[in-house]
């Protein structure tokens, strides 16, 4: 199989400790402990902070390839290694062609120079020709939007500024190799939609793209195949969607533990102790198909007797705003709850989601012959399912 991008057990760590500039004190002391280690049975820890483990992975010509984690995982030091930024401690990269890279914002451009000597310094760099760079130059000024400043010292442009001109001289100078961190956060959405549309450009010419993003929905779109890095290891690869369901399951499982060990959330005389979710025969999931029944159920603990109180549930993808939405803080009467503990149910029904449909929540507690049930709206926007707060709450004697 041909390769563009080969990593070989590859291994970097980054040293820590001691003093920036070396001194005659630091290097007797250091000199003193190794050979104290000579005749220590004990094997002395290697210092510094290992970024990447054992890491190997292959990206074939033409194709785009996405690493996906969290801060911290290894990703850009994987990229950095890839544009020899930066050289591996241990294990073997190869990788074949020229290598074009964005991983920070103002990478490849020098900010006492112009934006129009960048693009003939880069280029240059590149080891094309004059009549090369000149031939690509008009399209480089179009694509960052930057006439108007072409001859302003780069270091007086703005972070999305220098973005621009840093995507546009990498991608238009002929990569065969195009490395791009998350520095495209920097830009804004109609520059972001230019950048991903070159990408794809780019790829569909035959270049080969490894692409770092948080934003998960730009990576599937882009990627089709692509590694998980956790700690520095490699923790699922093959398919883009494979890679992106490990990382959603490993922070869907890091939250749920985080708020395991949480506190209670406390607010006037109420404590919600636990929030958990249920399948329709009550069984404790956190994962459902699409169009499945669900239960979502506030373990809550009532200080003293309340009148009235709000409960609201909405289910979120990250981004702001709900892609679900229950809530009792518009029309209807509410109930009270006793002192105690209690469980307030809201239920999400399957084959409700045309143009109406029901929410339902109910108390359990002391009364548990009460509960409270309420007549919702439920419609479809941009295929997604907002359940939104309906009048008409009423006790249900049951």
């Amino acid at each position: 199989m041909t390769w563009a991008v080969k990593f070989e057990d590859v291994s970097k760590r980054y040293r820590g400790g001691g003093p920036r500039y070396g001194s005659l004190r630091h290097d007797v002391t250091e000199g003193f402990k190794r050979f104290g280690q000579l005749f220590s049975r004990k094997r002395a820890e290697p210092d510094g902070t290992l970024a990447l483990d054992g890491v190997s992975f292959e990206v074939e010509p033409g194709e785009s390839f996405a690493i996906i984690g969290p801060n911290g995982a290894g990703k850009t030091t994987a990229l950095k290694i890839i544009s020899r930024i930066s050289y591996p401690t241990s294990g073997r990269v190869r990788v074949r062609g020229r290598v074009g890279a964005l991983i920070e914002v103002g990478s490849g451009v020098h900010p006492e120079l112009t934006a129009r000597e960048n693009i003939w310094l880069y280029g240059r760099i590149f080891g094309m020709s004059k009549s090369e760079v000149a031939r690509r130059f008009d399209e480089i000024v179009e694509f960052a939007e930057l006439p108007h400043a072409l001859d302003t010292p780069v270091k007086m442009y703005s972070s999305g500024m220098q973005l621009r001109l840093g995507f546009a001289i990498a991608s238009h100078l002929d990569p065969d190799v195009f490395v791009v961190d998350e520095a495209l956060a920097v830009g804004d959405a109609g520059f972001q939609a230019k950048c991903v549309e070159r990408m794809t450009k780019l790829v569909g010419e035959g270049r080969t793209l490894l692409f770092v993003s948080h934003n998960l929905s730009a990576v599937e779109a882009i990627c089709g195949r692509g590694i998980f890095l956790l700690d520095g290891r490699v923790q699922a690869a093959g398919a883009v969607r494979e890679a992106l369901r490990a990382y959603l399951d490993w922070v869907d499982d890091r939250e749920r533990r985080r708020k395991a060990a949480g506190r209670p959330l406390v607010g006037r005389g109420l404590v919600v102790e636990r929030v958990t979710v249920h399948d329709a025969a009550g069984g404790e999931r956190y994962v459902f198909q699409s169009g499945e029944p669900l239960e979502i159920r506030f373990h809550v603990f009532a200080e003293q007797a309340l009148s009235r109180p709000w409960f609201s549930v909405g289910v979120s993808d990250g981004r702001p705003g709900a892609l679900i939405l229950c809530s009792m803080l518009e029309g209807h009467e509410g109930f009270d709850l006793a002192p105690g503990r209690h469980v307030i149910t809201c239920r999400i029904r399957s084959g409700e989601c045309g143009s109406s449909g029901s929410a339902r929540l109910e108390r359990r507690g002391r009364h548990p012959g009460e509960a409270f049930r309420e007549s919702g709206r439920t419609h479809r926007t941009d295929g997604t399912l907002d359940v939104g707060a309906g009048p008409g709450w009423s006790p249900v004697v049951s």
